[in-house]
């Protein structure tokens, strides 16, 4: 039986279980069945540790629910950044960690023989050559160690802290990282910075901060570093819906954020079946970066070509097919209900508005996928004077949507009646 380790290796594995606890609250420890109730409770007692001050609980007869409660408002630092700063360690690889951190300390340069004869005569430690320098290349990428070259063999030394060599930034830099933290994708890196440097986020809180999106980052990184570079990527998907897990090629174009619910999705051009899609950030299990392709020039003008006519994120049909148009008739009481206009020009993404008369609004648009619409159309009800679109079975969805909407309110007020009768 495997001893249970409050810390990780592979950060995938705790990201559905955070994302659960922190969405689906509602969920009992019999909800979780794609693992065994031994990696369930394993994964529970992390998250316990790590959110202490935000884990919640609720009882349904004999059934328990976990789940998180957080308000970004409150917060300096988003608390999900716990779940990165967990990651596992040998017990040799921390030791040889702060016996270098010891040796080099005066900043004087040293070779990789001096550091070794060094931790042998001070700590009576001797790892082998090919270790130190792996530990070294390590620091150096964290930025802990500069390396230089003198003749054929390089120097170490311990980088000093930037409060030191340029005190002048501080503390302006330390008010820029804080925001950083909270505001930009990969926040997780400028609130290790203020742990390396001490320091907390005195200045900041985000009302509205989408505190998810740290455990998607894992993903975002490559998918961005293969659009910088233009390359194809291979990404493991899992449905949200079906729970089925894809494997599939294409090649990431663009990330788009719903400013609606916060959710982040990558539009890509999927190599088979050959089509421009959307998928969610969350539901990416893995990616894989490959090699370049010579025709993402091509697909990033098609993406282009068609963006104008995106409600959301959907594509619908996208090359095979002609936009569908959408069109309404909205009366409303211009004094008392301008809020309505306002609306409609803030909401309405780039849609022709045009007054018929006093009191009535034609709101029209070109859009591949007009199913997308409906929600945002439906927000208007009870002022819709008449709706049409050229994708006859979105239109029929939304009368009959109304209709069945009319006959609920129509028997329940007859229930209310009898009632009081």
């Amino acid at each position: 039986m495997s001893e249970y380790k409050e810390l990780i290796r592979q950060f995938d594995k705790i990201r559905s279980y955070v994302r659960d606890f922190y969405i689906y609250g509602f969920k009992t420890r019999e909800d979780f069945c794609e693992k065994s109730g031994r990696t369930y409770d394993n994964q529970r007692r992390r998250m316990e540790s790590w959110f202490a001050d935000y884990i919640r609980s609720d009882h349904s007869g004999h059934r328990k629910s976990v789940f998180l409660t957080l308000d970004s408002g409150r917060m300096a630092v988003n608390p999900l950044y716990q779940a990165w700063k967990s990651k596992t360690f040998t017990d040799n690889d921390i030791t040889l960690r702060f016996l270098l951190t010891d040796l080099l300390f005066d900043g004087q340069p040293q070779s990789l023989e001096m550091i070794a004869d060094g931790l042998q005569e001070k700590y009576h430690c001797l790892p082998d050559t090919q270790t130190i320098r792996r530990k070294l290349s390590l620091c150096e990428k964290e930025g802990f160690i500069t390396k230089e070259k003198h003749g054929k063999q390089y120097l170490y030394r311990r980088t000093r802290p930037l409060a030191l060599t340029r005190p002048s930034l501080f503390p302006a830099a330390a008010m820029a990282v804080s925001f950083f933290q909270g505001a930009a994708p990969f926040g997780f890196v400028g609130s290790t910075i203020l742990d390396f440097w001490n320091e907390k986020n005195k200045y900041f809180r985000f009302r509205s901060d989408y505190l998810i999106h740290t455990l998607e980052d894992e993903v975002l990184l490559p998918v961005l570093n293969a659009v910088e570079q233009k390359q194809k990527i291979r990404m493991t998907v899992k449905s949200t819906k079906t729970r089925r897990t894809d494997t599939f090629t294409a090649s990431p174009l663009k990330i788009l954020t719903s400013t609606h619910t916060g959710r982040r999705y990558v539009c890509v051009k999927q190599e088979r079946p050959c089509r421009l899609v959307s998928i969610r950030l969350d539901s990416i299990q893995s990616v894989e970066v490959l090699h370049a392709d010579d025709k993402w020039d091509i697909h990033m003008e098609e993406f282009r070509s068609v963006f104008p006519y995106m409600w959301g994120v959907s594509f619908g049909n996208a090359g095979k097919q002609e936009p569908e148009r959408v069109s309404m008739e909205i009366e409303f009481d211009e004094v008392e209900e301008d809020f309505i206009l306002t609306r409609l020009k803030r909401e309405g993404r780039g849609g022709a508005l045009k007054r018929l008369e006093p009191g009535v609004y034609e709101y029209s648009r070109l859009c591949l996928d007009s199913m997308e619409l409906l929600p945002w159309v439906k927000s208007f009800t009870g002022r819709i004077r008449s709706f049409h679109c050229s994708n006859a079975a979105v239109e029929k969805r939304f009368w009959n949507d109304m209709k069945i909407m009319q006959d609920y309110y129509l028997q329940t007020g007859e229930t209310i009646g009898h009632e009081q009768t």
